[in-house]
């Protein structure tokens, strides 16, 4: 089984104590732990280190908690990274207020009981920690999606497009927006007959086919078919079969 990866908590607060006793409270194989005395010093974390939370004492000389939480979330580096303050007057409605418009995510009060605190971190850091890496498969899903040389398009039980790769764009010199919801079989030309077939069952292997272009003639092209994986839809490939023409 995988092992996930530690998940970077950076402690801010200007009393060394204070740092030690939250060491001592969150220490777990799960966690690297990172410190800062100053919000200065947490900034300049931030801007080397990706991490999963940030618990973030409010009163501190200088830059403040609330200052710090303004300046991460003005950087998409960090401006979605939860945010727990350490206060001992979270209880104030005026601070708690004030918090939250600076972008936190939630409070702990000083003294704080430490199980709440573990609570709030596993929560705040596991969430933020599933969310990224969700961004991350997205991401490369799409660059795969985008380095596909057949023309790749979904389409759903009424025979409607879904979605084009750019592919079809470079191949037929059009765009793939105003073909979104239009008849899959609007792309082509010829005996449409196997291609109608084919996406009622969705099953088909090499249709023949001709794939309409924005100009110039038609490009003959090789058509499969197969379900989508868990839904109603098919997902059909087409291929430029144009070269093997004499």
């Amino acid at each position: 089984m995988e092992t996930e990866p530690r998940r970077a908590i950076l402690i801010v607060d200007d009393y060394p104590a204070n740092l030690v006793a939250l060491g001592a409270v969150l220490e777990d194989p799960a966690y690297e732990l990172l410190e800062a005395t100053s919000g200065t010093e947490a900034l300049e974390i931030l801007r080397t280190r990706e991490v999963a939370l940030v618990i973030l004492d409010v009163q501190m000389p200088g830059m403040d908690g609330y200052e710090v939480a303004r300046e991460m979330r003005k950087d998409p580096h960090t401006r979605d990274v939860p945010i727990i303050f350490l206060t001992a007057v979270y209880r104030e409605d005026p601070q708690v207020k004030k918090g939250y418009l600076a972008g936190g995510q939630d409070y702990v009060g000083k003294p704080f009981d430490p199980e709440v605190l573990r609570a709030k971190v596993e929560v705040y850091s596991s969430m933020f920690q599933r969310t990224t890496e969700a961004h991350r498969q997205a991401e490369r899903l799409r660059r795969v999606w985008d380095s596909i040389e057949e023309i790749v398009a979904t389409v759903n039980a009424q025979g409607e497009i879904v979605s084009l790769n750019p592919a079809f764009e470079r191949v037929t010199g059009t765009h793939c927006e105003p073909r979104v919801g239009r008849p899959f079989v609007d792309l082509l030309s010829g005996d449409l007959g196997p291609v109608h077939a084919a996406l009622v069952v969705r099953d088909a292997s090499l249709i023949g086919a001709e794939l309409k272009r924005a100009a110039g003639a038609a490009t003959p092209v090789e058509i499969s078919i197969q379900p989508l994986v868990g839904e109603s839809g098919s997902v059909a490939v087409i291929r430029d079969v144009s070269s093997r023409r004499p």
